[in-house]
């Protein structure tokens, strides 16, 4: 997979085309894979040559971080030939693809929870443990070795598909010691597959090494950067969260993207951290599923969102783009605000005929 000039758009399946903009509430609402593939004249002409889907298995949520069988598609999103037809049209036009996993948990009604109880951690008074407390997301046990096995087999099913890189969710939640076995085995026989990690904050359970955590004390580097720095080697890259709060930490003080001096010394300065490592790449995103909507930290503004666009596409590292950023789509109210279900409003459906906003992307 190509490093320059390397622009991937983030798609939220049942969000993106096909949608039923009158469903309301978390349903699921009719984005499907035959709708990306009627789109994607659209999302070449934005400069994009990749894309980033979310999870397609079998599950509980539309968003499909709530697996509930590896070895199905979900009836909304379409069918396994869907999958590959996909691929196959992406590929046609020289573009990417890339796939969504999730390792680290799964709903509570997958039957491999009954079936193979050993394969999920638990607390030490035996009771299940679950992923962020939540009741319905037990969290699996990796490092059995059956459990790994069959992880590591979902990820070479991706691989044979032919997906050209694979965007681990939550990747901070499985030992180290489990990603290096699923990095040796997929490349084994898929060594072109890009594994990239999404690390953003501590791994549960584990502490920064020595030199890491003494850089991080004398302030040298961030701690955010600490963790992102501690998978070179076990991953091709990570999602850059640090980057992304750089962008963010500037949108709000008032000035300009472009010409931004301080900015751009800032980023420079967190790249330089990786410049050892070339191979290890850091995939640039402004906003996501799981963050407020780049124009909103822009407080409207879509002269700096375009600006912050801009600026991330000279950047010499792949560029996330997400679905609808281009169309200044945005919200009201922070997603952070603790209120329930606030990640729906980074979550709308593509509105294709109702945005007025459109964003020219220039290089």
């Amino acid at each position: 997979m190509a490093n320059n000039n390397h622009y991937i758009y983030h798609i939220m399946i049942d969000r993106f085309a096909g949608c039923d903009l009158k469903r309301e509430g978390r349903c699921f609402k009719g984005g499907n894979l035959q709708g990306i593939m009627k789109k994607l004249d659209y999302i070449q002409s934005l400069g994009c040559n990749g894309i980033l889907l979310t999870p397609f298995y079998k599950t509980n949520e539309y968003h499909g971080y709530h697996i509930l069988d590896y070895e199905q598609v979900d009836e909304h999103f379409g069918t396994w030939e869907d999958v590959r037809q996909l691929i196959a049209a992406v590929h046609r036009r020289g573009m990417t693809i890339t796939a969504d996993f999730v390792a680290n948990h799964c709903h509570i009604n997958n039957p491999l929870v009954n079936a193979y109880t050993d394969w999920f951690k638990k607390k030490r008074d035996g009771a299940p443990k679950f992923f962020y407390g939540i009741e319905y997301l037990p969290e699996f046990d990796l490092d059995n070795a059956e459990a790994k096995d069959y992880m590591i087999a979902r990820g070479k099913d991706l691989c044979q598909l032919g997906f050209d890189a694979i965007r681990l969710d939550y990747a901070k939640g499985p030992s180290l010691s489990f990603w290096k076995a699923f990095r040796e085995e997929i490349k084994k026989v898929y060594p072109n597959v890009m594994i990239i990690g999404e690390i953003l904050g501590p791994p549960h359970g584990k502490h920064l090494p020595k030199e890491l955590a003494k850089r991080v004390k004398s302030g040298e580097i961030s701690r955010q950067e600490a963790w992102q720095l501690c998978y070179i080697g076990i991953f091709d890259g990570v999602l850059d969260f640090e980057y992304q709060s750089l962008m963010c930490k500037a949108a709000k003080s008032g000035h300009h993207i472009s010409g931004n001096q301080k900015l751009e010394t800032a980023v420079k300065e967190h790249f330089a951290r990786y410049a050892d490592h070339p191979n290890y790449k850091l995939w640039l995103l402004l906003d996501n599923h799981d963050f407020n909507r780049f124009l909103y930290e822009c407080g409207g503004d879509v002269e700096l969102l375009k600006e912050a666009i801009a600026f991330s596409r000279t950047q010499n590292y792949p560029y996330l783009l997400y679905y609808g950023t281009e169309k200044g789509m945005t919200h009201k109210s922070d997603r952070f605000n603790g209120e329930p279900y606030a990640d729906e409003q980074v979550r709308e459906c593509m509105e294709w005929n109702k945005l007025s906003i459109f964003i020219t992307i220039e290089l």
